[in-house]
């Protein structure tokens, strides 16, 4: 038996990392867990040449280790973009991630006095049981972070924060919505935790930027999943039906910059690597022992969906 825990990490690959961590920590509030030199096992992991370094940061909201956020600063490698000059609709990779705000309007105009910009002016949204007030917007390495206040249901935040949260969600967009399903919950073995479809019947502006001349011809198809079924940390595939983007997959590898990967714990990891075998999935790095602070020497193995992203499985000793 085994038992898929949660997404520990969310890993971002960033130009200045000194940059990218006052932001999360001086603005946002955030706590800096520790800063770490990568180890060699880990750039290996990554297929990186003996040449390469690479430090770290782990960030994450309070004493909650779930959904933190790991920035990377690679040296002595060569880089591309993952997503540059994304649209919410380009498919490959990790699209965004989400943090929870306070006030909306309020982050989306201290945000833009610190260089972002959001696809939208923020907007009401109504996506499945919830209400909420979204923006997009796009700052360093050319991520996008969707800031969110939940409306409906009525959520409470821990107050005296810029961002009083943890990484509860992402996104990704997929070529292929159910083929994303079927690798996700047969193959993987994760939960659906809701299924919902967003379409305009009216020319509006809208959170993702689309052309309001086109918005009615395109319906936003989205599954949101789990690996151990609760919202805590959670992460959505959305395919756009009616337009179409680029496809970055094959650029959302180590060492490229922007969201990266995705690490996730899992109890009795060498069950769960075995029931992967037997399923056919295809491993794209076999299980092996790594260091990877602070968690100290673990098991790990990485696949990639079909729609090119890596995803770590570990099983930490804590």
């Amino acid at each position: 038996m085994f038992e898929l825990k949660t997404i520990l990490e969310v890993i971002y690959s960033v130009g200045d990392l000194e940059k990218v961590k006052h932001f999360f920590s001086d603005y946002g509030g955030l706590s800096v867990v520790g800063n770490y030199k990568t180890d060699r096992s880990v750039l290996d992991f990554w297929n990186l040449d003996a040449s390469a370094e690479a430090k770290e940061t782990l960030i994450q909201f309070g004493s909650h280790p779930n959904g933190s956020i790991r920035l990377v600063k690679y040296e002595n490698v060569a880089q591309k973009y993952i997503r540059s000059s994304q649209n919410p609709w380009d498919t490959g990779g990790i699209m965004d991630i989400n943090l929870r705000v306070p006030e909306v309007a309020q982050t989306f105009n201290e945000l833009r006095e610190l260089g972002w910009h959001g696809l939208s002016d923020p907007l009401l949204q109504k996506m499945g049981p919830f209400e909420l007030y979204d923006i997009l917007m796009k700052g360093y390495d050319d991520i996008i972070i969707a800031f969110t206040h939940r409306v409906e249901p009525p959520l409470k935040l821990a107050e005296g924060y810029k961002i009083p949260s943890h990484v509860y969600n992402s996104s990704l967009t997929v070529k292929n919505l159910k083929a994303t399903k079927d690798f996700y919950v047969d193959m993987l073995g994760f939960s659906v935790l809701n299924e919902y479809e967003v379409k305009k019947d009216e020319p509006i502006e809208n959170m993702f930027g689309i052309p309001m001349n086109m918005i009615e011809d395109v319906t936003c198809k989205a599954s949101i999943f789990s690996l151990d079924g609760t919202r805590d940390v959670m992460f959505q595939a959305c395919e756009f039906e009616g337009v179409d983007g680029r496809d970055f997959s094959h650029l959302a590898i180590p060492p490229n910059r922007g969201l990266l990967l995705y690490r996730c714990e899992v109890e009795q990891l060498q069950n769960y690597y075995d029931s992967l075998l037997t399923k056919g999935v295809k491993i794209h790095k076999p299980l092996q022992e790594i260091r990877i602070e602070p968690y100290g020497r673990v098991q790990c193995f990485a696949i990639l969906s079909p729609d090119g992203v890596w995803w770590e499985f570990l099983e930490t000793n804590t």
